[in-house]
Formats: C-alpha cells, sequence, structure tokens
C-alpha cells in the first residue's frame, strides 16, 4: 500500500477510535452526572449574545436557547449572559464570546477571552463550572483568506485551554470549527473567486474537517483532536472534544466531487436547490452579523433554514448541534 494512503487511513482510524470512545464515555455514569452550577462561554457567534441571552450572530429571535452555548446552559435552567464582573458570580452563565472570535489572534480571541475570565475568577476555575469553547470558523476562514496556519491556531488553542486545566477546570467541552466548503460563503467564492482566494470546494474542506472523501491530516479538527488526545486522553476529564462537523454535513447537504455548485440537501431543511448555492435567510448576508426578525420583512424561512447569513446559522441549525452535544454530555455523566 502507498505510505501516504496508509498515514491517512491510520489517522482516519485513530479520528473513528477516539469518536467511539468520546461517545461510549469511558466508564462514567449518569447515576452521579455532574450538574454544573455555572456555563461560561468562550469563542465565536455559535456563544455569542446580548445581554438578555439572545444570541447576536444568527437570526436574532428573542430566546435564550438559540445560540449552541445557550441550547447546553438551557439543560441545566441557566441562561448565558455576557454579564462580565469581577468578580465573577459564583452561580449562573457568562458569555466572553465574541463576533468573529479566532483561537489566538485579535483582541476578541479565545486566548484574550480567558485572559479575562481568569481575571474575573482571580486565577480560580470551580469545580462546578462547565466550559464551552466554540472556535475554528474564522481561523479556517483566514488560512483561506491569507494563508494563515491552522496548525498554529490549533496549537494556541490547546495551550489557552490548558490554561483553564492548571487553573483547576475539570469539564471543558471543546466543539470546533463546521465544514466551511458548504458555507455560503465558499460557495459564492465559485463564482466570485475573491472571496475565497481563489480556494476549490475541497481545498476549503481539507482546512475544516477530514472525511473518507477527501483526507487532511493537516485541518483545524484533525490537528485540534491530535493535540487534545496527546495533551489529555480524550475519553477521560477534563476536556472533551465534541466534533459536530459529520452532524452539519449531514444537514448542510453535499456538493459534487467535480466542484460543481450543485448542493444536494441530505436532511429535509430548506436549501434554494434552484440555483445550486445555499440561501441564507438575512437579507445582507455578506455582513456576517445575523440580522433581526423585522429584517426579514415577515418571512418565516428561518424556521426551517440552515444558514443566517454567509457563515453563522440559524436558530435551528444552532439548536441541533447543540442538541446532538447535550446527548453525548447526558452519557458522558457531564449534564444531568
Amino acid at each position: 500500500m502507498n505510505p501516504m494512503l496508509r498515514r491517512i487511513l491510520q489517522a482516519l482510524c485513530a479520528v473513528a477510535a477516539a469518536a467511539l470512545l468520546s461517545a461510549c464515555g469511558g466508564a462514567s455514569s449518569t447515576v452521579d452526572a455532574f450538574k454544573p452550577t455555572r456555563v461560561i462561554a468562550f469563542g465565536d457567534g455559535f456563544s455569542y449574545v446580548d445581554a438578555n441571552g439572545y444570541g447576536l450572530s444568527t437570526v436574532r429571535t428573542p430566546e435564550t436557547d438559540n445560540t449552541v452555548a445557550g441550547r447546553i446552559a438551557a439543560r441545566v435552567g441557566i441562561v448565558v449572559k455576557p454579564n462580565r464582573s469581577n468578580p465573577l458570580p459564583a452561580t449562573g452563565g457568562f458569555s466572553y464570546a465574541a463576533v468573529e472570535a479566532r483561537a489566538a489572534t485579535g483582541t476578541d480571541s479565545v486566548d484574550s477571552q480567558i485572559t479575562t475570565f481568569l481575571t474575573d475568577v482571580g486565577g480560580v476555575v470551580a469545580k462546578q463550572d462547565l466550559i464551552i469553547i466554540t472556535v475554528g470558523n474564522w481561523d479556517i476562514y483566514d488560512a483561506v483568506m491569507t494563508g494563515a496556519s491552522v496548525d498554529t491556531a490549533t496549537t494556541n488553542l490547546v495551550t489557552s485551554i490548558g490554561r483553564l486545566v492548571a487553573a483547576g477546570a475539570e469539564h471543558v467541552v471543546v466543539m470546533p470549527a463546521i465544514n466551511m466548503a458548504r458555507t455560503p460563503w465558499a460557495l459564492s467564492g465559485l463564482t466570485t473567486p475573491s472571496l475565497t482566494n481563489f480556494k476549490s470546494l475541497a481545498d476549503i474542506q481539507k482546512l475544516s474537517i477530514t472525511t473518507a472523501s477527501l483526507p487532511s491530516l493537516t485541518s483545524f479538527n484533525f490537528l485540534l483532536l491530535q493535540k487534545l488526545n496527546a495533551a489529555y486522553r480524550q475519553d477521560k476529564k477534563p476536556v472533551y472534544l465534541l466534533d459536530r462537523s459529520g452532524d452539519f454535513n449531514g444537514f448542510a447537504g453535499k456538493f459534487d466531487t467535480d466542484g460543481a455548485t450543485r448542493i444536494v440537501n441530505v436532511s429535509g431543511m430548506a436549501l434554494t436547490a434552484d440555483t445550486g448555492l445555499y440561501q441564507p435567510v438575512c437579507p445582507t448576508p455578506t455582513l456576517i452579523v445575523g440580522c433581526t426578525i423585522a429584517d426579514l420583512n415577515g418571512s418565516t424561512n428561518y424556521l426551517s433554514y440552515v444558514f443566517a447569513d454567509n457563515i453563522n446559522l440559524t436558530p435551528l441549525a444552532n439548536r441541533y448541534l447543540a442538541d446532538r452535544i447535550v446527548a453525548l454530555l447526558l452519557n458522558y455523566g457531564w449534564l444531568p
């Protein structure tokens, strides 16, 4: 067998094994399930909320469970809000997330969010804290647009997570990137190449995730898995990587292997079959900030569509991903 093909197959087997260990939850039991008294969210639009706890990087419905972090927190009756006080209250939900956060670059990076949090808690993470980190989409965006390194981004992210663990964190849940090749941003780049720096869909997917059909040992998600496996056993505390890109692929559809723009939706959720491009529901999706219900002029497409704008998801899709995470956390004993 070709040595490179053997290496790729071995890597994919390692991913599958790690996912199986995570899904099985080791020796954990829901009999003595962990119940957090505080939920802390870091990351990007999947966890970005306003003062009421309503998601901002989506269709802004007046609901506190329309983000990934908000939906997970709702399981234990906690509302995640950007209430960053020092010292941080001992109970409640607190989001440090920003609209386009990267792992370690920029003033609103996950690393800088963690720095602020550790200051707010005096450098000590409580044992009853559930920490949710959603990050990767914008690191992949940078890799496509500017050639930034996802290897460096994942190394920095593992270092940042290590700061939390060193401070006492025992329950850190990490949701990495979705498959950025299946976003309207990537698909629009096929007709407007400057949007994706002349990268193909296959190129963008290989920066995002690894699959049997398009194996990549240098994707953001695969590199992060490797490095977390080296730092922590993925079937043991304190860090639990939950890559939901497979679930995302299931409802976001698939693109033709020849790189054409025709999209096949495999979930029953509404996409634009006529044009072959994903249809965001927000009227100005290129702003990548979501939109309000008023902006939709009476349209209720957000109740069945996948994308709010060119990258961020609708409340429906956010909840779907979050519910998949909740199911695994219940099995793992990290939620009651």
